[in-house]
Parts: C-alpha cells; sequence; structure tokens
C-alpha cells in the first residue's frame, strides 16, 4: 500500500528499502544506501517550524545532513540521529526500524505523538534511546528487550501507560533506564533485577502500585533510585543498605509504612535521601548519623514520632534538614548543631508537637532559612538571635511565643522573610526593624502587640507584604507610607488605627491588595488612591471614612473586591464603577444617595452586590439582570419603588435576596420559584401586594423566606411545605386569610415561623408539634384562629417564645406545655381559654394568660367546685327568696282554713268549686313567680351581678391588651 500511495520514485525507493531491511536485516546492514531513503520517510513524517529538516536531501551527502553522524572511514554508515528540542511534531515512523547501523537515537524533548514503534527492537547496534519529553502515547513495546547492547533508556515525560514490559530485563546492558513521568501502571516488574550493570532507575510520578521487589537488590551498582509519587506500598526493605554505591534515595510520595530500616544507616556514599509524603512511623534510627557524606534528608509529612535525633554536628555536610508534618517531641537538641563545624543551612521542623525554646538553634551558624512553625514552641524569640548573621527566613509562626520582639532582629541584615503571626508577642514593633533593607514580607498579625507603627518602618523599601492584622497597634498609618514602592499588600485590618488615609499611599504602585477595615479611620479618602493601577482588593469597612468617593477611583480598572461597608460615605456609586472586573461590591450601611447606575451590571463577573442601608432612591435597573454570575444582589434599606424587575429571574445563581425595607409595589414574582440556588428570600417592609405564589415552593434549597410587613392576600400556598430546608418563614403582618395548611408541618427544619398579624382562621394544626427544631419563636397572635391549643405543641422542647395571644382558641390550656423547658416567652392572652393554669406556667407574668376564662396563679386563685361555696349577695337572696314563699304558704293555708270555714257555712257546693279552681290557677303562678331557682336568675340581684362580672371581663381584656402588646413588643425584640 506504501509503494500505491507514494507520491515520487524517491519515496518508493525508501518504502522498498525498508521492506528489503525487515526481511534481510544482515544484507541491509551492509547496504549503506538504505539510510538516506528511511531518513527522508521520517522527514516526511514531522512537522519541522524550525526548518532544521530542510537540508535532508537526496542530492547531498547524508553524513552532512542535520543531527546526523556517521562511522568515521566509512560511506554512508549512520551511527548517530540527533533531532532534540527543535519542536518537531508528528509521528516516529515504523521505518526508523531501517537504520540498522544506528547506535544512538535522541528525539527527546520535541512534541512527538503517537505510539513507540516496535520496529526499533530491531536496531541491534542501538546503546543510547532517548525519547524522553514529547507526547507519546500508547504501551512501552516489549520488543526493546530485543536491545542487547542498550545502555541508556530514557523515554519518561511522555503519555505512556501499561504497564512496565518485563522483557526490558533483557536488557543486560543498561546503565540508565528512565520512564518517569508517565502513566504507567502495575508493579515494578522483578526481572529488573537482572540489569547488574543498572546506575540509574527513574520510576517516579506513575500510578505504580505493590512493593519493591526483593529481585531489585541485584542492581548492585545502582547510584540513582527515584521511585517517588506511586502507590507504592508495604515496609521500605532493608536490602536497599546494600546499595553501596547509592548516591540518591528518593521514594516520596508513595504509601511506605513501617519503620525506616535502620539499614540505610550503611549507605555511605548517600548524599541525598527523601522519603517524604509516606506512612512511616517510629522513631528515627540513630544511624542516620552515620551517613557522612548526607547533604539532603526530607523525612517530612509522615507520622514519625519520638524526639529529634538528628545531629547536624555528625552530618557535616548536611544542609537541609526537612521533618515537617511529623510527630516529633521533646525540646530541639542543644548539640544539633556544632557552631564551628556545621553545614547546617536550612532546617524546616514545622508542624510537629515540639516545645521549648529555639536557643538551641543559635548554634547553627550557618542557618540561612529556619521553619519550627505550628509547633508549641514557648519562650521569647532570643535577643541573641542576630548570632545567625546569614539568615534570610524566619518562620516562627503558630507557636506560643511570647515577649516582644527584640531590637536585636534589626542587625539581621539578610533577612527577606519574617513570619512570626499566631503567637502571644506583646510591646511594640522596634523602630530597629527599619534597618532590615532586603526585608520582603513582615507578618506579624494574630498576635497582642501594641504601640503605634514606627515610621522606622518605611525604610524597609523591599517589602512586598505587610500583614499586622489583629493586633493592638494604635496611632496614624506612617505618613511615608508611600516609601514603600515595591508593596503588594498591606494588611491592617482589626487594630485600632485612627486618623487618615495617608495621601503617599497613593504612590506604591504595586499595590494589589489593601485591608485597612475594622479601624477608626476617619476623614476623606485621598484623591492619590486613583494613582493604585494595580489595585485589585480594598476592603474599608467598619470605620468612620466620609464624604463623597474621589472621582479618580474610576481609573481603578483592575478592582475585583471592593468592601467600603459601615462607614459615612456619602454622594454617588459612579467612582466606584470603572472596573468591569468588579466580583464583589459592599457599600452597605453608609449615606450614598441617587439612583443605583446601571454601569454596575458593567461588571459582568460580579457575585456581591451589596448596597443595603443607603439612601438609594429609584427603580431596580433592570440591567442587573445581565449579572448572570450573581450570588447576592442586597438592596435592603433604601428608598427603592417601583416593581421587581422581571429581568433579575435571569440571575439564576441568586442564593442570597434581599430587597427587604423599601417601598416596592406591585406582586412577589412567580418567576422567584425559577431561582433554584436561592437560599435566603427577603421582601419584607415593603408594599407588595396579591398573593404569595405557589412556584416558591420550587426553591428547595430556601433557608430563609420572609415576606412580612406588606399588603398580602389569599392563604398561604400548601406548596411551602415542600421547602424541607426552611430555617425561618415570616409571614406577618399581611392581610392572609383561611386556614394555615397542615403541609407547613414539612418544613421540619424550621427554629422561627412567625404568621401573626393576618386575617387566619381554623384550628392551630396539630402537626405543628413535629416542627422539632423550633426555637426562636412560633408566632400566631393577632389572628382569627379558633378551636383548642394543641397539646402536640408540648413536643416543641427547644421552643424559647410561644405566642398565640389575640386569637379565638378555647378550652383549657394543655398540661403537656409544661414540657416546654426552654420557654421564656409566653402569650396566651386574649382567647377564649378556660380553666385553671397549669402549676408549671405559673412563672410566667399574668398578662400572658390575661383576657380569658382562667384562673390560678398567675392569675387570682380558683374557687372549688364542690362542695360549692356561695357568694354572700346569692346567700341572701335565696334566704329571702325562702321567706317569701313561707309567708306566700302560710297566707294561702290561712285564706285555705277561712275559705273551708265559709264553705261549711255557705248553701251552694258549686259555687264553692268554683272559686276553688280559679284560686289553684292563682296558687300556680304564685308557685311559678316564688320558685327560688327563677328567682335567682330572674331577680334584680342576678341582672346586677351579671352586668358587674361583665363590666369585669371587659376590664380585663383592656388591661390584657396592654399586656399583650407588651408580651408581643417582648416577643419580637
Amino acid at each position: 500500500m506504501a509503494i500505491k500511495q507514494s507520491s515520487s520514485p524517491l519515496r518508493v525507493l525508501a518504502d522498498l528499502s525498508l521492506l528489503f531491511c525487515i526481511l534481510l536485516a544482515p544484507v541491509c546492514s551492509a547496504a549503506p544506501t538504505t539510510a538516506p531513503a528511511t531518513l527522508l520517510q521520517l522527514k516526511s513524517s514531522l512537522t519541522d517550524p524550525e526548518g532544521v529538516l530542510s537540508g535532508w536531501s537526496p542530492d547531498a551527502d547524508v553524513c552532512s545532513w542535520h543531527g546526523i553522524t556517521c562511522r568515521p572511514g566509512e560511506v554512508g554508515i549512520v551511527t548517530g540521529l540527533n533531532l532534540s528540542g527543535y519542536g518537531l511534531s508528528g509521528v516516529i515512523p515504523p521505518a526508523i526500524g531501517g537504520l540498522i547501523s544506528v547506535e544512538s537515537i535522541d528525539l527527546s524533548s520535541n512534541s512527538l505523538t503517537g505510539p513507540i514503534p516496535s520496529e526499533l527492537g530491531m536496531l541491534e547496534n542501538l546503546r543510547t534511546l532517548l525519547l524522553f519529553s514529547n507526547s507519546l502515547a500508547g504501551t512501552i513495546p516489549p520488543e526493546l528487550g530485543l536491545l542487547k547492547n542498550l545502555d541508556v533508556l530514557r523515554i519518561g515525560d511522555n503519555r505512556l501507560h501499561g504497564e512496565i514490559p518485563p522483557q526490558l530485563g533483557n536488557c543486560t546492558e543498561l546503565e540508565t533506564l528512565g520512564l518517569a513521568y508517565c502513566q504507567l501502571n502495575g508493579t515494578i516488574p522483578a526481572e529488573l533485577g537482572n540489569l547488574r550493570r543498572l546506575q540509574h532507575l527513574a520510576l517516579d510520578n506513575n500510578t505504580l502500585a505493590g512493593g519493591i521487589p526483593e529481585q531489585l537488590a541485584g542492581c548492585a551498582s545502582l547510584r540513582v533510585l527515584s521511585v517517588a509519587d506511586n502507590m507504592l506500598q508495604g515496609n521500605i526493605p532493608s536490602f536497599i543498605g546494600s546499595f553501596s554505591y547509592l548516591q540518591s534515595l528518593n521514594l516520596a510520595n508513595n504509601q511506605f509504612s513501617g519503620g525506616i530500616p535502620a539499614e540505610i544507616g550503611h549507605l555511605s556514599s548517600l548524599t541525598y535521601l527523601n522519603l517524604l509524603g509516606n506512612g512511616l512511623t517510629g522513631a528515627i534510627p540513630e544511624e542516620l548519623n552515620r551517613l557522612s557524606q548526607l547533604q539532603v534528608l526530607d523525612l517530612s509529612m509522615n507520622n514519625i514520632s519520638g524526639k529529634l535525633s538528628i545531629s547536624a554536628a555528625q552530618l557535616k555536610n548536611l544542609k537541609f534538614l526537612v521533618l515537617s508534618g511529623n510527630l516529633l517531641d521533646g525540646a530541639i537538641p542543644e548539640d544539633l548543631c556544632a557552631s564551628d563545624s556545621s553545614s547546617l543551612e536550612n532546617l524546616f521542623l514545622a508542624g510537629n508537637n515540639l516545645g521549648g525554646g529555639i536557643e538551641a538553634l543559635l548554634n547553627c551558624g550557618a542557618l540561612q532559612a529556619i521553619d519550627v512553625s505550628n509547633n508549641s514552641l514557648t519562650g521569647a524569640i532570643p535577643p541573641s538571635i542576630d548570632r545567625l548573621s546569614g539568615l534570610i527566613n524566619l518562620a516562627l509562626h503558630n507557636n506560643s511565643f511570647t515577649g516582644v520582639l527584640p531590637p536585636q532582629i534589626g542587625n539581621v541584615s539578610n533577612l527577606e522573610i519574617l513570619s512570626l503571626f499566631h503567637n502571644g508577642l506583646t510591646g511594640e514593633i522596634p523602630p530597629e526593624i527599619g534597618r532590615l533593607q532586603k526585608l520582603k514580607l513582615l507578618f506579624l498579625y494574630e498576635n497582642q502587640m501594641s504601640g503605634i507603627i514606627p515610621d522606622e518602618l518605611t525604610n524597609c523599601t523591599s517589602l512586598e507584604e505587610v500583614d499586622f492584622f489583629g493586633n493592638h497597634f494604635h496611632g496614624s498609618i506612617p505618613e511615608r507610607i508611600g516609601n514603600l514602592k515595591n508593596l503588594a499588600v498591606l494588611q491592617l485590618r482589626q487594630n485600632d488605627l485612627s486618623g487618615p488615609i495617608p495621601a503617599s499611599l497613593g504612590e506604591c504602585r504595586s499595590l494589589q491588595a489593601l485591608a485597612l477595615a475594622d479601624n477608626r479611620l476617619s476623614g476623606a479618602l485621598p484623591e492619590t488612591l486613583g494613582q493604585l493601577a494595580e489595585l485589585s482588593v480594598v476592603t474599608l469597612y467598619n470605620n468612620s471614612l466620609e464624604g463623597p468617593l474621589p472621582e479618580s477611583l474610576f481609573q481603578l480598572k483592575n478592582l475585583t473586591v471592593i468592601n467600603f461597608s459601615h462607614n459615612r460615605f456619602s454622594g454617588s456609586l459612579v467612582p466606584v464603577l470603572g472596573s468591569s472586573s468588579l466580583a464583589v461590591l459592599a457599600l452597605t450601611n453608609n449615606s450614598f444617595s441617587g439612583v443605583i447606575p446601571a454601569a454596575v451590571a458593567r461588571s459582568r463577573n460580579m457575585v456581591r452586590l451589596q448596597l443595603g442601608g443607603n439612601r438609594l432612591a429609584g427603580a431596580i435597573p433592570a440591567e442587573l439582570g445581565n449579572l448572570t454570575r450573581l450570588s447576592m444582589l442586597d438592596l435592603s434599606f433604601n428608598n427603592l419603588s417601583g416593581d421587581i424587575p422581571a429581568e433579575l429571574s435571569n440571575c439564576a445563581l441568586l442564593t442570597h435576596l434581599k430587597l427587604d425595607g423599601n417601598n416596592l409595589t406591585g406582586s412577589v414574582p412567580s418567576w422567584l420559584g425559577g431561582l433554584r440556588s436561592l437560599g435566603e428570600l427577603d421582601l419584607s417592609s415593603n408594599a407588595l401586594t396579591g398573593g404569595i405564589p405557589a412556584d416558591l415552593g420550587n426553591c428547595l434549597g430556601l433557608l430563609k423566606l420572609s415576606l412580612g410587613d406588606n399588603h398580602l392576600s389569599g392563604s398561604i400556598p400548601p406548596e411551602i411545605g415542600r421547602l424541607t430546608s426552611l430555617n425561618v418563614l415570616n409571614l406577618n403582618k399581611n392581610s392572609l386569610t383561611g386556614a394555615i395548611p397542615p403541609a407547613l408541618r414539612q418544613c421540619n427544619k424550621l427554629y422561627e415561623l412567625r404568621l401573626s398579624e393576618n386575617a387566619l382562621e381554623g384550628p392551630i394544626p396539630p402537626e405543628f408539634g413535629q416542627l422539632s427544631e423550633l426555637q426562636v419563636i412560633l408566632d400566631l397572635s393577632r389572628n382569627r384562629l379558633s378551636g383548642e391549643i394543641p397539646a402536640s405543641l408540648g413536643d416543641l422542647v427547644k421552643l424559647e417564645r410561644l405566642n398565640l395571644s389575640s386569637n379565638r382558641l378555647d378550652g383549657e390550656i394543655p398540661p403537656s406545655l409544661l414540657q416546654l423547658t426552654s420557654l421564656h416567652l409566653l402569650n396566651l392572652s386574649d382567647n377564649l381559654l378556660s380553666g385553671a393554669v397549669p402549676a408549671g406556667l405559673s412563672g410566667f407574668p399574668a398578662a400572658s394568660f390575661a383576657g380569658n376564662e382562667l384562673c390560678g396563679a398567675p392569675l387570682s386563685r380558683c374557687v372549688p367546685s364542690s362542695p360549692r361555696r356561695l357568694p354572700g349577695t346569692e346567700v341572701a337572696a335565696i334566704v329571702a327568696g325562702i321567706a317569701v314563699v313561707s309567708a306566700a304558704v302560710c297566707v294561702a293555708l290561712l285564706y285555705t282554713m277561712l275559705r273551708v270555714w265559709s264553705n261549711w257555712r255557705a248553701v251552694s257546693v258549686s259555687s264553692s268549686d268554683g272559686e276553688e279552681s280559679a284560686h289553684g290557677g292563682g296558687r300556680d303562678k304564685w308557685g311559678a313567680a316564688g320558685d327560688g331557682k327563677y328567682w335567682k336568675v330572674g331577680s334584680p340581684v342576678s341582672s346586677s351581678a351579671e352586668e358587674k362580672h361583665s363590666s369585669g371581663s371587659e376590664t380585663s381584656v383592656l388591661r390584657g391588651d396592654k399586656s399583650t402588646e407588651a408580651a408581643g413588643g417582648a416577643a419580637k425584640s
């Protein structure tokens, strides 16, 4: 096929030559004329951006071609191909197997792709194969194991995958095997132990697993063994101690466990030992102190415990000692260094459990870098720290150092990094610090330092970062701060600084981050801040800065974060809108006025826009809908009016939408239900009308929903019950009607529920007792709720405030409310409740129960129902009734007797019978009138008592109203 596709006689010749070379290799080795054709086919497979192959022409002698080496004295015998580092791309063609006489191929550091041709295995004379640092893919051809004369094989830093072929163990002449920085997996083949001449084995940065095979002990000539950044496991084999020629051992970032084998101490030629990032345990073997040639020892990021037993006094060539991130304890040993012979330059002991002071380090006179951060070191920074005259980096942060920063620190003239944050340092910054002309980083944050920031600090003109956060520095920012021309970060937040921001700060043209928040700064912002063209982050919140913003701020085009909240700024927002890169604009609680400029929407990367608590007026700009990355929009407590713009529906990533405390009108938009990321929606204290849209039930991540203090009407949608993550639901002060939907009980994470001051009707859903997380308040007051108080409310054991006042609730107070042991405010006033107040609730004031038919503490004592003691007025009425009835009976009897006596004398019996019948009817009338029970109910005494009782009840209600208002006020607070 290759012959049919050839476009020139030369290409045909090359293909035929390759075919014959594959079939008749011995003959080809004696045929130098095949090399040009093979090389030209290689050229045709490559893209040559630098034109280094332009001279490869059949018209020129192949030995004159760029990158080609020939055997001296023999015409056309190509022995070397070197095209390293020319930016070549393309693939290596299989035809390369035709270079039978070649001894060295170097195509490294290019952009070659495709597989490594298996035909390379035909090059029996090949001694060096360098293909590293390309983009070769596929697996390593097992055919490379046929290269019996190969000395150097370096094919790492490619995209090779699969396992290391065990056939490489047949390349018994190999001295260097480099397979690092690929994607090789599987295990290290035991067959590599056959490579007796192997001196350099690099397998790092792959995903090899398993352990180091014991057969590798056969590589007795090893000088470099690097298997770092794999997934190797098991113990570090002790046979490594038999590699007597080993100079570099790198087992870092694997999963080795167990202890460090003491046999490593036998490696007398070792100069580099790196075991970092494993799971090694136990103590550091004392035998490591025998490694007299050792220059670098890194045992960091393990679980090594015990004392620090390495002695730089014995390891006289040791320059780097890295033991960070272990479990070492005890003090830094006094004999760590011998000042007259130690070569130790870098000491890293961070992240252990070391205690005591650092005085022992003063004997390490050659030290340039000390990092003992994140320990439990104590004591003061020794004044003799200046004995370490060559010190460049001093990191003592995250310890328990106390005392002052000694003035002698100014004598450590080479110091570039001074990191002392998160300690217990006190006192002032010594003026001598101004001598440190090379100082770049100064971190003193989270200490207890005080005093002023000395003017001498401005002499440290190399300073790039200054961080004094969280101290007690007072006074003003140094007026000459502008001398720090290289300053990129100035962090002075959370101190007691006062006075104005110096105008000279505008001279710090490299400044990228300025944090002056949480101080007592005052005055106006200087116009010179507009010169800080590199400024990205500026935070000035919680100060007393005032006045309009300088117009020059508009020139700052790289600003990404602005936070000027909680100051006294006034005027327009326009000066801070010059950057289209703004991600955070926070200006809350100032006195900015005017409208919200539509230019705010130019910053398409905006994630937080906080303008609450100002005097902004007008409508919410529809252009804010262009801020599609916005997660927080806070326009609360301004004078904004109009409808909520529909364009905000484009802000699909909103998590906080706060528009409360304005004059917004219109309805609650149903498109809010499409903001599925919404966690807080606060539209309270506006003039919104209409109903609550059921679509809000789609905001399943909502934590706070506050629509209170509007003019909303209609019923509460049952779909609100779908908001199972809701913590706060506030619908108070509206005109909502209908029943409370039992579906709200599905909001089982509610800890605050306010439905007061509406026109809700029906019973309190007993399902509310299942809202077990309710804690802050349950407020259903000032509605038209009826029925009994559900006993299930007693299950709300975390509840602190319960307000059911001013409803139409009846029945008794359920004893289950005694279970509310966290309750400290209870208001049941102005309902139709009756019966006794449960004894356990007597600790609440009488106002909590006023306006009901209740008795018992804290109200008046309940009267026992049996036997019943009647009031004096009722007793008097009964006695009077009995007297009247008795008198009437006596009169009737007397009258009857007289009539009987008269009848005896009468002549006509029928006439007497008629009179008797008539008087009998009268007796019934008087008898009814004389009935005591009837008399009690209908008598003027009874009416008077009822009026008195009614009057007393009305008085109680009025008193209850005042008490209820007081209780309600307490509930709102």
